[in-house]
């Protein structure tokens, strides 16, 4: 009984490392490149909203970059706004 408990239990620790792994790869680098592709018109867009979930996946340099990156397309969303 106690290795089918310790089998479970490395089965559910891998999972978990597996689905952290692949959530960060899809918040933090896939979905960030997505949404440089193409900068909508509006301002407002969902795509400009600040992803919490995605910050929490991120280290100190990538939420950095992020920020900077997230201003820079507010900014040609505002100026494109205009025409």
């Amino acid at each position: 009984m106690k290795i089918k408990q310790q089998i479970t239990f490395a089965y559910h620790d891998t999972k978990q490392c597996i689905l952290h792994i692949v959530r960060r790869m899809w918040l933090v680098s896939i979905k960030q490149k997505w949404n440089r592709l193409f900068i909508r018109k509006d301002e407002f867009s969902k795509t400009l909203d600040m992803d919490g979930e995605a910050l929490s996946y991120m280290n100190d340099t990538e939420r950095k970059k992020y920020m900077v990156d997230l201003v820079k397309r507010r900014n040609i969303a505002h100026e494109r706004d205009f025409d």
